[in-house]
């Protein structure tokens, strides 16, 4: 694949920081500075797998610390080893994501399962996105969690989308696999009836 020029600012960095930071990763980019090739991931790689020539791709811009992120001249030294964490088409690759095992979920954090009755998922689910899991109604349409007088509805549990899997046939169930702050698992095993909500660009924490 060739080389793009991405324009400053326009960057995606991936799995909106959540599993840039369970590799112990943060990037600095900026608008100054000699633009460089530098090593991106163009299509999902899981935790554990082992990337090959057809996952990387090559961007040049403006980074204020090459040291953080992979210069296109070290493809070699990247295909054929596996990834650290998971990674995430259009997101800058650094150094600490790639290694001889698989490092996740990272301290701290945890994967959590949300079934998902069919049509129940949001349209264009995919792994990356910010979203926040909350209480579903129960069958009589109220939540489940006020059924019981006096019991208090979880909060929401916000995570960052590892894995879907739709539902195969319409009576089928689907999933969610979700990364999530390790203190909210048992929050989230409350939920009676979990829905899952996508959410906007401007949520910065997993907790």
């Amino acid at each position: 694949m060739g080389e793009r020029r991405w324009r400053p600012g326009l960057v995606a960095l991936g799995l909106a920081g959540a599993i840039a930071c369970a590799g112990g990763v943060a990037w600095v980019v900026g608008a100054s500075g000699e633009r460089q090739p530098v090593l991106t991931a163009v299509r999902p790689v899981a935790a554990g797998a082992v990337i090959e020539a057809g996952d990387l791709g090559v961007v040049r811009l403006g980074v204020d610390d090459a040291t953080q992120v992979v210069r296109a001249g070290d493809r070699g030294a990247v295909v054929g080893r596996r990834a650290v964490v998971p990674l995430v088409a259009g997101q800058l690759l650094a150094s600490g994501q790639v290694g001889d095992a698989a490092k996740f979920p990272g301290l701290g954090q945890a994967l959590v399962v949300i079934g998902a009755e069919p049509g129940m998922l949001p349209a264009g689910l995919a792994a990356g996105q910010r979203v926040a899991v909350v209480p579903g109604p129960s069958s009589g349409g109220a939540p489940a969690a006020e059924e019981k007088e006096g019991a208090k509805v979880p909060d929401p549990v916000l995570g960052v989308v590892h894995a879907v899997s739709r539902p195969e046939t319409t009576s089928g169930k689907g999933a969610v696999t979700v990364l999530v702050d390790a203190g909210a698992v048992r929050r989230a095993a409350q939920m009676a009836e979990p829905r899952v909500a996508v959410l906007g660009g401007g949520v910065k924490e997993v907790s």
